[in-house]
């Protein structure tokens, strides 16, 4: 990086950077890519501003019924044009975030050549419950909140359709995605793993495993203590035992030598998975072996 790249980065305004927000983009561009343009960062104002705010912009296409099924409370709330801040597991809402989506997404849109229409586009906070701190907010700047559903609630009071949705509720709710950036995940990632490998998600949980590998090499970019380190590590080995437990038996011999195959297995254990064909031929190779 140069110093001319080190200084832009640093002059970002906006959280600090963490590694939970490139997971949940690169999440929501793996399952939603045949539909949308999933972009990371969003540019404001006529300088070179950029803030980690998601921009989902709908495309042409149709999803693929894992990705409906794998985002299915967010799915609905998706719009032509869709700006979500999301406040990671590690990251409380605190005053003035809400009042900051409001306001980028004011830029945002005074900013485009062709005019958006207000219903167009609709705002999304992602974190990890509706707090005291973020309805004080909302309340501040005169807006109303009303629960939909159990953990999405509606924001009234703004041109932009506006929700605020509690990760920790979906997480408890068995929402695939969301629980994974979701603070119970932070707690509880070993059950939340073993849900999903239970419920036919091990390749959602195979592609995270492969972010998280990429995340571990890529740690100074990103604010990580050690503590953070080695968590990523002990997500890492659980991920992987999930992914291979999840996967069919021959799939996970693969690339695996024979002895490598029947290393630790006991002698009764070998014997009761063969043919009578393939005993006979093993007793002959046996008794060839003994006589030399």
């Amino acid at each position: 990086m140069t110093d001319a790249q080190d200084r832009g980065r640093d002059e970002r305004p906006g959280k600090t950077r963490t590694w939970w927000h490139p997971l949940l983009a690169r999440l929501m561009d793996h399952l939603l890519s045949t539909a949308y343009t999933v972009r990371q960062e969003v540019a404001i104002g006529e300088l070179p501003l950029r803030v980690d705010i998601l921009l989902i912009q709908r495309e042409d296409g149709e999803l693929p019924e894992v990705s409906r099924r794998e985002l299915s409370a967010l799915l609905p709330l998706l719009n032509r044009y869709t700006l979500i801040e999301f406040k990671a597991p590690t990251d409380s809402a605190r005053p003035g975030d809400a009042a900051q989506l409001f306001g980028y997404s004011f830029v945002w849109h005074g900013q485009q050549e062709v005019r958006i229409p207000a219903k167009d586009l609709s705002l999304i906070f992602l974190a990890p419950s509706l707090s005291k701190a973020l309805r004080d907010e909302l309340q501040c700047l005169t807006c109303e909140t009303s629960e939909a559903v159990p953990g999405i609630h509606r924001v009234t009071g703004l041109p932009f359709t506006t929700w605020i949705v509690e990760t920790d509720v979906m997480a408890d709710l068995g929402q695939p995605v969301l629980s994974l950036v979701s603070r119970v995940f932070l707690r509880d990632h070993e059950r939340i793993i073993a849900e999903l490998r239970n419920t036919g998600h091990a390749a959602l949980l195979a592609y995270v495993l492969q972010q998280v590998q990429q995340f571990r090499t890529l740690g100074e970019d990103f604010a990580m203590q050690h503590t953070d380190t080695q968590y990523l590590g002990t997500l890492e080995e659980e991920l992987l035992t999930a992914v291979l437990r999840a996967a069919p038996v021959e799939k996970r011999l693969e690339g695996l030598s024979p002895e490598e195959r029947v290393r630790g297995l006991a002698p009764e254990d070998l014997a009761a998975g063969l043919t009578p064909e393939q005993a006979t031929r093993l007793r002959e190779l046996l008794e060839r072996k003994l006589d030399e």
